[in-house]
């Protein structure tokens, strides 16, 4: 279902068309949150309204694993103690934890799991059904809950089965976004793997972390790119910086085009690798004094290692 603008909507975007975006990380305003549960009643299905609720992939058998995989996360046997699944069916106790839990990242690990539900059924199932009482489909409810975080300056954005925090919402789209999507291919796996990782790490303030895993999916992008080309590297001993050596050895920047990228060497080799030897150190041990990572430093690697890898991989695709 599309998005509709109302005349309020439209009114506060004129006003503040001219004022930076300012995202905020710690509250999920009531409105944003109610849409959250129209979106997904409407993708998974309402029990109440589907002719077959209880068939197999059906809206009770999606919500009861939503509901009992974070319970059981939690600790608890039911996500609301007052509400007992089986007297009032799957959907009712997650809505009623979207909608009144307090703790911010539990309501967003709610959202994640469900939408990961959602994700996982759009390519067997990509259009609403009346059978299981669906009203949209899946890839829309996707870009409609990234839309509705937008909406909300609410700083994350669902990709690739998680929840990820943004920053600036010019760098996620234009480095960020890309990445995800280049590094969509199974020759990338464990690269978009470390990649999220560190999106991960990044969202649950663990910046050591973060850091860390940018460097390993940097670091796997390359690899990657010399194992598909058959580019001889020691893998016990490469580096970065070694790895960088044999990508720019091999060519893989155009001859006519390395006059134009004259500092990108310079930019790989003293951008990301030497920021995550020294700050992101969980790798290797941080020593006896602990290393207090900033957040605005995490952020600053994940943009660089996500405009890198784009760099890089546009860069393979091109060489054909």
């Amino acid at each position: 279902m599309s998005v509709y603008e109302t005349f309020a909507k439209r009114k506060r975007q004129a006003e503040n068309a001219d004022k930076p975006v300012i995202y905020s990380y710690d509250t999920l305003p009531r409105q944003f949150r109610v849409q959250v549960v129209q979106i997904l009643t409407d993708t998974i299905g309402d029990p109440a309204t589907a002719i077959f609720p209880d068939v197999e992939q059906g809206p009770n058998q999606r919500w009861a694993m939503i509901h009992d995989t974070m319970a059981k996360e939690m600790g608890e046997f039911r996500l609301v103690r007052n509400l007992d699944p089986k007297q009032f069916g799957f959907k009712y106790p997650c809505a009623a934890f979207i909608l009144n839990t307090q703790e911010v990242d539990d309501v967003l690990s709610l959202i994640e799991l469900a939408f990961l539900s959602v994700e996982q059924t759009a390519e067997k199932y990509p259009e609403p059904s009346p059978f299981w009482g669906t009203k949209q489909a899946p890839d829309d409810a996707i870009s409609e809950l990234n839309r509705r975080f937008r909406e909300h300056s609410i700083g994350y954005q669902y990709q690739a089965g998680q929840i990820v925090r943004v920053d600036s919402l010019y760098l996620h789209s234009e480095a960020v976004e890309p990445a995800i999507s280049l590094l969509h291919d199974q020759n990338f796996e464990g690269a978009l793997q470390e990649f999220m990782d560190a999106h991960r790490h990044y969202r649950e303030q663990r910046y050591k972390e973060a850091i860390a895993n940018c460097g390993s999916a940097f670091e796997s992008t390359m690899k990657a790119i010399c194992d598909l080309r058959g580019w001889i590297y020691n893998p016990k001993r490469a580096t970065a910086s070694t790895l960088i050596e044999v990508l720019f050895n091999k060519d893989l920047i155009p001859a006519e085009l390395k006059s134009h990228f004259t500092s990108l060497r310079t930019t790989l080799e003293s951008g990301l690798p030497p920021v995550r030897n020294q700050a992101g150190r969980g790798a290797h041990g941080q020593g006896a004094t602990s290393v207090d990572v900033p957040d605005y430093l995490a952020a600053y690697c994940l943009h660089l290692a996500a405009s890198n890898i784009v760099f890089l991989v546009e860069a393979h695709n091109a060489k054909g």
